[in-house]
């Protein structure tokens, strides 16, 4: 339906709330140019600024913004399919499988790896009940099985899922407005 991510297509799902990163110290304190060495977490909200006649109104803002306690929500990961994997064995393939992680829970399909392919198609569901503001980064790896030794990451990717469940997109990304039979 939509020819790159939906992150690309929906501005980072940002529409509702905005990340910006917390820095320990000041912000130009750094000498050596490394802000990460600083970097302590993020802050998510939206700052607004009216009119100074509309400041005593009731703001616009605060219609819909969540209550100040942990929400849980059930997360499905419908795993379809991987493409031009990059290969990770000496015979030019890969044994792919994937690894759902979401805070300290952590889902597999390592029983069920595909062996020798580069596009496997996985047809697989993971479900997790998550805690938002907690555990609001779902992380997505591809492994390659191995026999002996230690699996070897082939890729990964990470998804804000507390922006994406505030969005107004949430309800309608990738669905399709027609089916057919």
């Amino acid at each position: 339906i939509y020819n790159s991510e939906l992150e690309n297509e929906f501005d980072n799902f940002e529409d509702w709330l905005c990340i910006f990163p917390l820095h320990r110290g000041k912000a130009n304190e750094d000498e050596d140019g490394n802000e990460d060495e600083h970097f302590v977490g993020k802050y998510k909200g939206s700052f607004y600024v009216y009119p100074t006649e509309e400041a005593g109104t009731e703001p616009k803002v605060s219609q819909g913004v969540p209550r100040n306690r942990p929400i849980k929500v059930l997360v499905r990961v419908y795993i379809v399919k991987a493409t031009n994997l990059s290969p990770a064995d000496p015979n030019g393939k890969a044994d792919p499988y994937v690894v759902v992680t979401v805070g300290q829970v952590q889902k597999d399909t390592k029983e069920r790896y595909i062996p020798k392919q580069l596009n496997p198609v996985f047809g697989e569901v993971v479900e997790l009940t998550v805690s938002f503001p907690m555990e609001s980064e779902l992380t997505v790896a591809v492994f390659d099985h191995d026999l002996v030794g230690s699996d070897d990451l082939i890729g990964e990717t990470k998804i804000d899922l507390e922006n994406r469940f505030y969005s107004k997109h949430r309800a309608n990304c990738g669905v399709a407005s027609q089916y057919d039979m």
